[in-house]
């Protein structure tokens, strides 16, 4: 039995035996006596009762506080780990990212380079086709230049023969007018004695 409980016995003890009208009790000493004695005879046995639930709380205590440190020495590494993980996935990610983006840097410098020259190339073309055109277009009016300056001197050549000989021409036939002509004359002076005989 507790002391609780026997404190309880004792305390009905003495409600029972109480004296009507007068608020007293009438217990037997002896009995009371033996009450208090039952009540100190447990006291020790309640203190080791607490003492060692005391001992009790202060194990579990200590096995809630070493279950503690290795959760947290667990919890402490696999944060460790992920943590060194993550590191390790953030730097290969941005060596990746790095990777790429030279990638795309070079490629884009050789997109460039390649429309600078292709458009080199198209100016360069476009020059020469320019170049080739003027020059085409110089080369035709020398040949028409030309061309009209032989036609003007074979014109001119041409007139200078005709004109040659038309003036041939013209001596002959001023000769031939004047070998008529003397023949006319001669025909005049035979026609002119024949009358006057």
């Amino acid at each position: 039995m507790s002391i609780l409980e026997k404190i309880n016995e004792l305390k009905n003890l003495v409600q029972g035996n109480k004296i009507p009208a007068t608020g007293r009790s009438m217990i037997s000493m002896e009995h009371f006596i033996e009450q208090i004695d039952e009540i100190k005879s447990l006291i020790p046995i309640e203190i080791m009762e607490s003492e060692g639930i005391i001992r009790q709380k202060e194990a579990i205590i200590k096995q809630a506080e070493d279950e503690a440190k290795k959760i947290r020495s667990y919890a402490d590494e696999e944060a460790t780990k992920i943590n060194d993980n993550a590191n390790s996935k953030a730097e290969s990610l941005i060596e990746n990212a790095k990777e790429e983006a030279y990638k795309m840097i070079t490629n884009t410098e050789i997109v460039i380079a390649s429309k600078n020259a292709a458009q080199e190339i198209e100016d360069n073309a476009n020059k020469e086709a320019e170049s080739v055109i003027e020059q085409g277009k110089n080369e035709a009016n020398n040949i028409i230049n030309d061309a009209e300056k032989m036609s003007d001197d074979r014109r001119k050549g041409a007139d200078n023969y005709a004109r040659e000989v038309l003036f041939s021409l013209e001596e002959k036939i001023a000769d031939t007018l004047g070998q008529v002509r003397g023949g006319i004359d001669i025909l005049d002076v035979r026609k002119e004695t024949i009358v006057a005989d």
